[in-house]
């Protein structure tokens, strides 16, 4: 129990990861002409999306999140050894990592023709940018992804199933200014359950998903300067916090 409480702080945080994986967004429409607007939190991210079904059956998903500075785990007091890093923790002075990312998509919603159960599918296309210090990411995005779920009076819960393949663009440079360039690219399967409760119009939805990667590269130290792992790696446990709002 000791080892899962050390290692939960790296596992939702990650370690000025290269690629931070969107959270699902998963809108289950019924009716064209719906809107919905959700903004959330989790420990290495601040999520947005803006959806709209436009027609009896289409809709249309925007997302987007952006990490930076003290939102991730790089010089946490949690998770390295030497504690007297946490001074660099203010993001208003150091903020010495980002990531931004954005993605659009298009699917069809209400596929099982239920009052009681829903399913929907999407298809995406996104980009996102990541920087710490001497390493820069640049990275294309494509993804599928179908979610199922049920409504219960002021309760709404659901799966989301999304299998992504990105490319990267990886730059760095070494302490003696020597520049490194990389290309690759990897393949994640990233399942994620919610709920939402609340009213009508606003609830408070909780996020808990998984990052897995299918394929990743295989990385060569540079000159010992690099620990390729550290900065390849992705967040594996996702959770979020968030208000939706439905016109």
């Amino acid at each position: 129990m000791r080892k899962i409480l050390y290692l939960l702080p790296f596992l939702l945080s990650g370690c000025s990861s290269m690629y931070v994986p969107q959270m699902a967004n998963v809108p289950l429409f019924e009716e064209k002409g719906e809107k919905q607007v959700e903004l959330s939190l989790s420990p290495n991210s601040a999520y947005a999306s803006l959806d709209y079904a436009f027609s009896d059956n289409y809709a249309v998903m925007l997302n987007g999140n952006m990490s930076f500075g003290n939102m991730t785990d790089y010089n946490d007091i949690f998770t390295h050894k030497d504690s007297s890093r946490a001074k660099y923790t203010d993001i208003s002075i150091y903020g010495r990592y980002s990531h931004k990312y954005a993605e659009a998509a298009v699917g069809r919603y209400n596929l099982l023709k239920s009052d009681k159960y829903k399913l929907e599918a999407f298809v995406g296309a996104g980009y996102g940018i990541a920087d710490e210090k001497a390493y820069h990411n640049k990275y294309g995005l494509a993804f599928a992804q179908i979610d199922f779920g049920q409504a219960v009076k002021l309760f709404e819960w659901g799966l989301s199933m999304r299998l992504s393949s990105s490319l990267h663009k990886f730059d760095w440079t070494d302490d003696y200014g020597k520049s490194f360039h990389k290309e690759y690219s990897m393949v994640h399967l990233e399942p994620m359950a919610f709920c939402r409760v609340g009213g009508e119009h606003i609830s408070f939805v909780p996020k808990i998903g998984l990052s897995l990667p299918i394929t990743s590269p295989a990385f060569e130290s540079v000159e010992s300067t690099i620990k390729d792992s550290d900065y390849y790696r992705t967040t594996v446990l996702h959770v979020s916090l968030g208000v939706r709002f439905k016109f």
